[in-house]
């Protein structure tokens, strides 16, 4: 299973600072740490929000003093009950200065815009009283990645070699509805693979497939790049009351979804230039079948 790591974790320390009183008594310093001391520390200002995909949550920690392994005990506070601590113990290696405790929890049971509060907090080993032992963090249902799709769009993804497919990452809502969303389908590589003039990236394709198979998505999109000056859009034919193909959006076998839209340019107030022809695009969701071979490339 893919690991959901929160990046960028600086541990730090606690800084105690002492200030005399204005006394005639010598001014004597606060206790020293010691050096030789290990102990596993948290830092506050760590990142604490969540985004979570269905992956393991790996939350690291971090012991000043490398020598030698260490075996330290872990432990969850958890209101919700569906958070799970994979390990009670955090093992560090000798030399190594990071280990991590690891969380699974139940993706689907997860309730989509609630927050939950959860805390991982260090049970046993030799801590700092200038030093935390917990970690709260805040975690939020996220949209699922599905993993690595194929995507083919007949009309424009094609270069001198002829007609092309790419990798594209496919991620799913969090609702329960089967809302996909394909992520960077028109990149700025691609776009300038097919010779045109790009503008800006579009995040996301976004689409929802119904009780009968059909497709549904937005009427209009904006591919972010232009063709002789003119901005590149893909219109739903439902604009234009073509059911014949409305009607082909649609499942055409497991895991292959396809697209039929006009390509059109200079979309304004309505107005647009097009070449008069429907256009197709092929989603084949992971795991699914080879699109290159679906297509005869």
């Amino acid at each position: 299973m893919k690991t959901n790591i929160l990046s960028k974790v600086v541990l730090g320390a606690f800084l105690s600072i002492a200030f005399a009183a204005c006394t005639e008594e010598a001014y004597v310093p606060a206790p020293q740490e010691d050096a030789s001391k290990t102990y596993v520390r948290a830092d506050e200002t760590a990142p604490r929000n969540l985004d979570i995909d269905g992956a393991d949550i790996l939350v690291p920690f971090v012991r000043t003093n490398t020598s030698g392994a260490l075996d330290v005990t872990v432990a969850l506070t958890d209101t919700s009950g569906l958070f799970t601590l994979k390990n009670s113990t955090v093992s560090f290696a000798a030399g190594e200065a990071t280990a991590t405790a690891a969380l699974s929890y139940s993706y689907d049971a997860l309730i989509p815009d609630i927050e939950y509060s959860i805390i991982v907090s260090l049970t046993s080993g030799e801590f700092s009283e200038y030093t935390a032992t917990a970690l709260p963090l805040t975690c939020k249902k996220a949209w699922q990645n599905l993993g690595i799709a194929q995507y083919c769009d007949t009309w424009w993804y094609k270069d001198a070699d002829g007609l092309f497919i790419t990798e594209k990452q496919l991620i799913k809502a969090p609702d329960g509805t089967e809302t996909y969303r394909l992520l960077n389908p028109y990149d700025k590589a691609t776009v300038e693979r097919i010779g045109m003039e790009f503008v800006n990236e579009i995040p996301y394709i976004e689409f929802v497939i119904n009780e009968d198979g059909s497709i549904s998505y937005a009427s209009m999109i904006n591919l972010g790049f232009r063709m002789q000056g003119m901005t590149v859009h893909l219109l739903h034919p439902s604009a234009r009351k073509d059911e014949a193909s409305v009607a082909q959006n649609k499942m055409v076998m497991e895991n292959v979804a396809q697209f039929v839209w006009y390509p059109i340019l200079n979309y304004n107030n309505g107005a647009f230039s097009w070449w008069g022809v429907t256009s197709q695009a092929y989603i084949s969701f992971p795991g699914g079948p080879d699109l290159a071979e679906l297509l005869e490339l």
